[in-house]
Protein backbone atom coordinates (compact mmCIF):
# COMPACT_ATOMS: atom_id res chain seq x y z
CA UNK A 1 0.00 0.00 0.00
CA UNK A 2 3.13 2.58 0.74
CA UNK A 3 3.93 1.77 -2.94
CA UNK A 4 1.27 3.15 -4.42
CA UNK A 5 1.11 6.03 -2.00
CA UNK A 6 4.03 7.41 -3.72
CA UNK A 7 2.62 7.67 -7.42
CA UNK A 8 0.16 10.45 -6.68
CA UNK A 9 3.25 12.35 -5.71
CA UNK A 10 5.12 11.52 -8.70
CA UNK A 11 2.94 12.30 -10.53
CA UNK A 12 2.49 15.75 -9.33
CA UNK A 13 6.40 16.15 -9.49
CA UNK A 14 6.58 15.54 -12.80
CA UNK A 15 3.60 18.19 -13.55
CA UNK A 16 5.79 20.98 -11.43
CA UNK A 17 8.83 20.14 -12.95
CA UNK A 18 7.16 20.48 -16.38
CA UNK A 19 5.43 23.68 -15.74
CA UNK A 20 8.19 25.37 -14.26
CA UNK A 21 10.73 24.32 -16.76
CA UNK A 22 8.49 26.02 -19.60
CA UNK A 23 7.91 28.94 -17.31
CA UNK A 24 12.31 29.07 -17.42
CA UNK A 25 12.03 28.96 -20.92
CA UNK A 26 9.28 31.77 -21.58
CA UNK A 27 11.63 33.86 -19.02
CA UNK A 28 14.67 32.84 -20.94
CA UNK A 29 13.49 33.47 -24.46
CA UNK A 30 11.83 37.12 -23.25
CA UNK A 31 14.53 38.28 -21.74
CA UNK A 32 16.74 37.36 -24.71
CA UNK A 33 14.03 39.38 -26.53
CA UNK A 34 14.41 42.39 -24.82
CA UNK A 35 17.88 42.18 -24.49
CA UNK A 36 17.73 42.18 -28.20
CA UNK A 37 15.46 45.02 -28.99
CA UNK A 38 17.77 46.84 -26.40
CA UNK A 39 20.97 46.66 -28.98
CA UNK A 40 19.24 46.95 -31.68
CA UNK A 41 17.80 50.68 -30.56
CA UNK A 42 21.48 51.24 -29.14
CA UNK A 43 22.64 50.30 -32.77
CA UNK A 44 19.64 52.28 -34.37
CA UNK A 45 21.06 55.72 -32.03
CA UNK A 46 24.51 55.27 -33.12
CA UNK A 47 23.55 55.49 -36.69
CA UNK A 48 21.39 58.31 -36.46
CA UNK A 49 23.97 59.88 -34.62
CA UNK A 50 26.67 59.24 -37.39
CA UNK A 51 24.78 60.52 -40.03
CA UNK A 52 23.73 63.50 -38.48
CA UNK A 53 27.79 63.72 -38.08
CA UNK A 54 28.43 62.77 -41.67
CA UNK A 55 25.35 65.87 -42.76
CA UNK A 56 27.02 68.77 -41.05
CA UNK A 57 30.35 68.06 -42.23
Amino acid sequence: MGLFAIFPLLIVLVYLTIIFGILYLIYTWVSKFIVLKQEQNDLLREIIKKMDHSGKE
